[in-house]
């Protein structure tokens, strides 16, 4: 019969972010070494801690199947004589195996026929191969780092405290680093530390609850949210919304209870983002707002500890928050003594990269791509949008973002505005960096959104040019975020730009300050894939399946909104019955001219089919119809009207032959399907469709 495995390693405090990823790396291990040991089960599920990572296998089967192994020996002509009696080396193998020379089987393969044995192998019990896997699991969980202690020869990423190792109600014995297994796990380090016995999963959940443990990631989010959610409640506000924060809170602590405090007024004087950035990331507070959405001078601390007196700890939280706030008021004065204008000159002794040069080089090239782009996109913003890229970099040298860079582009268009530059200007320094993250908002300014482009468009051409590619998962300067984001800004905003060209000014403002480490062309094919992969990511993102993303791109994805544009007609357009039988009679054409490798002239005087003739009129009825369509870019419309060559295009292939003898012949009639190609490849390649 199938029984439960409850497995729980007890520890130091692990750091909050290396929980989600270890309980993930427990699930999968103990699905690959379960695979690996021919043992089933019906699920698996993992809750933990920062003291505690746990297992729970439900329907672990009692024992291996037991199974029939074939053992192949000899090659029959040298395991039987001439007379059919066994050899020595037949005799031998049958000896080795343990088991009578009787028992022989020939058995034909593809390489002849051998001897062979049918060993019958009784499957282990569970209960003997788990000490055994779970040891081999603890030492399988993926940490971002791990250490030693002791004098022991193990690694993990804290040391470990206790083992608690139930399989039905049997204690599975184990022992590692000196920490033999047993039935009982740990209630709340200062709350209740005692150690409890339990039997079932559901009696694990419970008797950590009563003991101020909730081991269940979900449910400890949840009820941290709620006391946040109380806690402001308390002040007369709400908290801000921050999943982040909540999520690494809750994460910090066994048992959450949260704590309001206030600090003084003077302090909302600051900037609202300086005085949350201090809060969230010195201290881990989540800020207050009150129903109009005015920042509160309040705060919720998260605790792992019920006080005995919680006006003692909220003193203590609110003497340590107006210390960092001092920290910042005293930052942010010092760096209004010096305009940000002022710092620009600041930036030539700041590294940007060592084969890159320094912000100042950086902040000139951003300077040329903003004013290119500008004259492109928004001629009446050039003026606007070079100022905004000369002061781009600025706020990097202040002592705000020194300390708090996340603040990077916030305090730039703080600070802006302090110095009397243009609203606009100021509104770009900090759209420059949109969108940080995959759900993020893109620049909407139109200075924002040229700073923003140039920006990334600056940062790909850099690395790239001096070799700084991607490799598997690594990215350390954040170029497919870089690729994604220039993308995402191009789309949403129905920006029309050729990627070749502006990759090409922006290579040239490098080869012109010495940058560019190879061949300008070589690196700019190699951009060209890199944002073509991450064109077809984001399309994917959206919605749009595989074959018809490749049948769009392999066309041309030169400019991306071009690109989508005829995406989504043919995405429309695919659903009307008549496209499926049209698309097999595109890939007919395709696979007669896929090969050609120059363009053939077409002669009006050899057609001699009646349908080769249909189907020229009906193509030439067809192109001059959609040639204004294509032109205008409606797609849609161009491809539902090409729609009708369909009948034309199955009976020419029904009644004529094209590969014929005759070379003029053959070749007109190649000119014409290779005309109807390139009118099709307008909009995509059909052929890359699925049936």
């Amino acid at each position: 019969m199938a029984k439960d495995l409850l497995f729980e390693i007890g520890c130091e405090e692990l750091p909050a972010r290396f929980i989600e990823p270890a309980l993930q790396s427990l699930a999968e291990e103990a699905q690959k070494l379960l695979a690996e040991s021919d043992l089933s089960f019906k699920a698996i599920k993992t809750v933990g801690t920062p003291r505690r990572l746990a297992l729970l296998i439900s329907g672990l089967s009692e024992k291996q199947p037991d199974r029939v192994e074939e053992v192949m020996g000899p090659p029959k002509k040298v395991a039987i004589g001439e007379d059919g009696s066994f050899t020595k080396a037949a005799l031998g193998f049958a000896r080795k195996q343990g088991v009578d020379p009787s028992e022989l089987k020939i058995k034909s393969t593809a390489k002849g026929e051998y001897l062979c044995v049918e060993k019958y192998i009784q499957g282990k019990e569970t209960r003997e191969l788990l000490p055994g896997l779970l040891k081999e699991l603890v030492s399988r969980i993926h940490f971002p780092k791990t250490m030693r202690w002791g004098n022991y020869d193990f690694r993990f990423a804290r040391p470990i405290k206790w083992l608690l190792s139930l399989y039905g109600e049997e204690v599975i014995p184990l022992e590692i680093a000196g920490v033999k297994s047993g039935p009982y796990t740990y209630g709340h380090r200062f709350l209740a530390p005692e150690a409890v016995a339990v039997g079932s999963f559901e009696e694990y959940l419970e008797r950590l609850r009563e003991r101020y443990v909730l081991v269940d990631p979900e449910e400890r989010r949840q009820v941290t949210a709620q006391e946040v959610r109380q806690a402001a409640e308390s002040l007369g506000g709400e908290a801000e919304e921050d999943p982040e924060l909540l999520f690494e809170n809750a994460n910090l602590v066994e048992y959450p209870f949260a704590l309001a405090g206030t600090f003084p007024e003077e302090y909302l004087k600051l900037p609202e983002a300086l005085i949350i950035t201090a809060m969230r990331e010195h201290q881990r507070y989540f800020a207050v707002r009150d129903q109009g959405g005015k920042l509160l001078p309040g705060f919720i601390a998260i605790n792992n500890n019920r006080p005995r007196d919680p006006d003692i700890l909220r003193r203590g939280h609110e003497r340590v928050l107006k210390a960092r706030l001092e920290d910042a008021r005293f930052y942010y004065e010092r760096d209004l003594e010096v305009p940000l204008p002022q710092r620009v000159k600041e930036l030539s002794g700041v590294i940007y990269h060592a084969q890159l040069g320094t912000l100042y080089e950086k902040t000139e090239r951003l300077k040329s791509i903003c004013g290119f782009l500008a004259e492109k996109l928004f001629p009446e913003k050039k003026d606007l949008a070079v100022r905004a890229a000369e002061l781009a970099k600025a706020d990097l040298v202040t002592e705000v973002v020194g300390e708090f860079p996340s603040l990077q582009g916030e305090m730039g268009r703080i600070y802006a505005l302090a110095a009397g530059e243009d609203e606009e200007v100021a509104l770009a320094l900090y759209e420059q960096y949109l969108p940080r993250g995959a759900e993020d908002r893109v620049a909407e300014n139109p200075v924002g959104i040229l700073l923003s482009l140039a920006d990334k468009l600056d940062t790909l051409s850099a690395f790239f040019a001096v070799g700084e590619r991607p490799t598997g998962a690594a990215d350390p300067y954040g170029l497919r975020r870089a690729a994604y984001g220039l993308l995402k800004t191009v789309l949403h905003h129905a920006l029309s730009l050729s990627l070749r060209e502006i990759l090409s000014f922006s290579l040239f403002v490098l080869e012109r300050q010495g940058h560019l480490k190879s061949s300008k062309e070589e690196v700019l094919s190699e951009l060209l894939a890199f944002l073509e992969k991450r064109l077809e990511g984001e399309f994917l993102a959206q919605g749009f399946p595989l074959d018809e993303v490749r049948a769009v791109l392999k066309v041309d994805f030169d400019d991306p909104y071009e690109a989508y544009l005829r995406l989504s007609a043919l995405h429309k357009v695919r659903q009307s019955p008549d496209f499926a039988a049209l698309s097999v009679g595109f890939k007919r054409v395709m696979n007669m001219v896929k090969k050609l490798t120059a363009k053939l002239s077409f002669d009006e005087d050899l057609l001699k089919e009646p349908a080769e003739k249909a189907l020229r009129e009906a193509f030439l009825e067809i192109r001059a119809e959609t040639e204004p369509l294509l032109e205008a870019r409606s797609y849609e419309e161009a491809l539902r009207r090409f729609t009708s060559l369909k009948a034309p295009i199955d009976r020419f292939f029904e009644d004529v032959f094209v590969m014929v003898e005759d070379q003029a012949l053959r070749e007109n009639r190649l000119a014409l399907l290779q005309e109807i190609a390139e009118l099709f490849l307008r909009v995509a390649d059909l052929s890359e469709l699925n049936p």
